[in-house]
């Protein structure tokens, strides 16, 4: 990777400079290096511990780490990473990342091993004063993970009746595809639902939990709710492409691009 072996000579005659070693960290995370990712996170935490941003690096980092580990292993990653996102919130209780790796935590991890729904909670109704669309999509998702239905419909009431007044793009990518997939799915604002989701797809890393394989699938549903076939089609290629260039092994999309393929060529 030229941008790396480029940031990493630089570093040898600035072995101290924040902004490289950054810099190299998030290539490294780019490409879901995720064991040379933590270690130039830690070098910066060990330069400044009391910077939000890069204890958020260095839990995420650990985080994502975890969801490609075995069970034992991804303990200690998560309470490691629990550790510097919980710093990073006490520096910057304004930090809407960290927030939401958090959140995460906290639904996903079973409550023997540290999970804790009332925390995930929480954190939502905190990330709610701070960002309202945060909030309610948070609240949305972790009624989602536990399965209770008629709270999950509440929050996604609200979310629809404030959809209006959102933004159209978002730093924070997982909020771009989280309403493109609203509105695909419920067949709503249209339009908005083709925009966010492009969005997401221009701005996907690594980092982001959706491929676009399945990106392009909800853009395609979106075109056959509006009848347009051709344009559906072209997605369902990108779609397609996506998922065999990059072995993507997910039987339950394939199935579903399949099925979608055959209606729209009737």
């Amino acid at each position: 990777m030229i941008a790396e072996k480029t940031i990493i000579n630089s570093i040898k005659e600035n072995p101290n400079n924040e902004i490289l070693i950054k810099k190299l960290g998030d290539c490294y995370g780019f490409i879901k290096d995720w064991d040379n990712a933590i270690i130039q996170y830690q070098k910066l935490i060990e330069l400044d511990s009391d910077n939000s941003v890069y204890n958020y690096k260095l839990g995420g980092t650990l985080a994502a780490k975890a969801n490609e580990t075995n069970k034992f292993k991804s303990l200690s990653l998560i309470n490691k990473s629990k550790k510097y996102l919980l710093k990073s919130v006490e520096l910057d209780n304004k930090n809407k990342p960290a927030m939401w790796v958090l959140i995460q935590i906290y639904t996903e991890l079973p409550q023997l091993l540290g999970g804790s729904k009332s925390l995930a909670l929480q954190y939502a109704n905190e990330l709610e004063t701070i960002s309202l669309i945060d909030g309610l999509f948070a609240k949305k998702y972790i009624y989602d993970f536990k399965n209770d239905h008629k709270m999950s419909n509440i929050y996604l009431n609200k979310i629809v009746e404030n959809l209006d007044s959102f933004n159209s793009e978002y730093d924070y990518n997982y909020l771009n595809f989280s309403i493109g997939e609203l509105c695909a799915n419920n067949k709503i604002n249209l339009d908005r639902g083709i925009l966010q989701l492009s969005y997401y797809i221009e701005n996907f890393t690594s980092r982001d939990r959706s491929t676009p394989d399945y990106a392009y699938y909800l853009l395609a549903k979106i075109y056959v709710h509006m009848n347009d076939f051709s344009n559906a089609k072209e997605q369902l290629d990108n779609a397609f492409v996506y998922y065999n260039s990059n072995n993507i092994n997910n039987h339950s999309l394939y199935k579903e691009l399949l099925k979608l393929k055959k209606h729209v060529s009737q």
